[in-house]
């Protein structure tokens, strides 16, 4: 009797033991569903801590499968998915197989990494996009990534991974539609999807996948924006195609999208549906300018020889020399915000040369407002900002420097060395490149402009994109000296505020729609900044 019950109780006890459960719960990416009446995560998923095959249900967002504990896992099944994030698989010590059977809204790069027994991976199904041209990376063993359905966006590439040596290009055995690297992945001829019935499938299985996420009534995050990326690009392949039906659903889905709100629509886009300026009745006061007589600029001047390095040639030369002067020695880097001590350039360049750092846009763009006052040429830092001021935590901080022989403000950035140019040459200020952009007119970015000497800034990439969702609302300091903000023995200047009529924003003393008096040429200057008791800037 004895020993029958120390058998139960051992076998008991091995069980329990082989029996040990992980749980898995929601990774909390989405608050809401991705798509109405699909959840974003089932509840609590259980599995075998020593399973070696796991098979996930559907779900709306996927977990970073790598931050488990499954010594043992050799294989994962997927079904379908909204979104993979990148990372998913990353550590994971036994791994040998990934396989994806069902519909794939969008997948993240670093798909898999640090995945020593790593062979293959395969998506059965269809897949929306995927981003980044980043799949892999120290995955010895892989050899095979297998794509057997369509592909909307295929946005993959392969760089060389000496750690992944066994790899050497993505087997397509279903069809792409457009391709990041068409040398590397060309995308199909359509007569390749007309022809086989599981990819028509598939692809009236994409297009109905993204009309539910355009037409999502939650906040669905940048999905909504992925999904009519990959619409556009479906939609002429169904009208191509004859998809009369499916077509017109995921035309209409796209339209509600973009009556939802500026989710789907590029920055550009934005900006081109930005209400009008108008003169308003305001009482605002004049933009004021201290001297170089002054005595902080004058110390500046003297300390870093700025009359040498403007040189002696016309003004635009002049602003020129000084613009690559701060981009070539103070660097950038925007998660540094400013140095202990006064907001001045002398305080800026030492501490960047003492720590060998750079800082944020704001400090450079101070830093080159300083060294041109210093040099007797009026001139603001601009802070730049979306249309959801109050929610983007990015804007850009630029400088307009005044041109006497041009007579007109002009556009200079330290942190990119960029100037902005019409057709003709003619170098513009940020509310001419404003009106360009939204009206499609000509505009041009110097050559040689650049981040920190090390990456070539495009027109494309600095106009289009990043400046046209940071010119919605533009901002600038009443009164331009050294130490124009923080703690200063003067008195400091109001921020006056150029934004669209039945703008928000709330951050300035004066807000205005009146691009007149905001361009308005300098015309007060002062002497010499003034005490704080002194001083009072109306």
């Amino acid at each position: 009797m004895k020993n029958k019950l120390l058998l139960i109780i051992s076998i008991f006890v091995g069980i329990s033991a082989s029996a040990e459960t992980i749980a898995i719960k929601n990774p909390g990416y989405f608050d809401n569903p991705i798509r109405d009446g699909y959840a974003v995560f089932p509840d609590t998923l259980y599995f075998d801590k020593y399973a070696e095959e796991i098979t996930f249900p559907d779900m709306g967002t996927f977990v970073k499968l790598g931050d488990y504990d499954f010594p043992n896992l050799r294989k994962v099944t997927l079904n379908s998915v909204d979104y993979i994030p990148g990372g998913t698989f990353g550590g994971m010590q036994n791994l040998e197989e990934i396989v994806v059977n069902g519909l794939v809204g969008h997948f993240d790069c670093w798909f898999v990494g640090h995945c020593p027994k790593l062979r293959k991976v395969v998506f059965n199904g269809p897949v929306s996009s995927s981003g980044g041209p980043s799949f892999k990376y120290d995955c010895p063993q892989l050899d095979s990534v297998l794509f057997n359905g369509l592909v909307a966006d295929f946005y993959l590439g392969s760089f060389p991974d000496e750690k992944t040596p066994k790899f050497r290009n993505y087997t397509i055995n279903g069809a792409i539609i457009k391709a990041y690297n068409d040398s590397l992945t060309p995308p199909s001829d359509l007569s390749r999807i007309k022809n086989d019935p599981l990819l028509m499938e598939q692809l009236k299985d994409l297009a109905g996948w993204q009309s539910q996420v355009l037409t999502a009534r939650g906040d669905n995050k940048w999905m909504r924006r992925s999904a009519y990326d990959d619409a556009k690009i479906l939609l002429p392949v169904l009208d191509s195609l004859g998809c009369v039906a499916i077509s017109d659903s995921l035309r209409s889905a796209m339209a509600f999208a973009w009556n939802h709100g500026d989710d789907v629509k590029t920055m550009l886009e934005v900006l081109k549906e930005s209400p009008a300026y108008a003169v308003d009745t305001i009482k605002k006061p004049q933009f004021t300018y201290v001297l170089p007589t002054d005595s902080l600029l004058t110390e500046t001047r003297l300390h870093f020889n700025l009359d040498s390095i403007a040189g002696c040639g016309d003004d635009v030369s002049r602003i020129k020399n000084l613009l690559y002067w701060v981009h070539n020695n103070i660097r950038h880097d925007g998660s540094n915000g400013f140095p202990d001590g006064p907001r001045n350039l002398k305080n800026i360049y030492y501490s960047a040369l003492r720590d060998s750092c750079g800082y944020n846009c704001r400090a450079l763009a101070i830093s080159l407002t300083e060294a041109l006052l210093a040099e007797g040429i009026p001139s603001r830092y601009l802070t730049c900002e979306s249309k959801r001021w109050d929610s983007d935590g990015d804007c850009h901080v630029i400088c307009i420097a005044w041109s006497e022989s041009l007579d007109k403000w002009i556009w200079v950035d330290p942190t990119f060395a960029a100037y902005v140019t019409d057709e003709n040459g003619l170098l513009l200020h940020p509310g001419e490149v404003r009106y360009r952009l939204q009206h499609d007119l000509p505009l041009s970015l110097n050559s040689d402009a650049n981040w920190n000497n090390q990456s070539a800034e495009t027109k494309e990439d600095y106009l289009d994109n990043y400046m046209a969702k940071n010119l919605y609302i533009i901002s600038a300091n009443l009164l331009n000296q050294s130490e124009p903000e923080g703690k200063s023995n003067h008195m400091q200047g109001y921020i006056g505020a150029l934004v669209p009529q039945g703008s928000n924003y709330k951050n300035a003393h004066y807000i205005t729609t009146d691009p007149d008096w905001f361009w308005q040429r300098p015309v007060k200057f002062m002497e010499h900044s003034k005490p704080k008791s002194e001083m009072i800037i109306r």
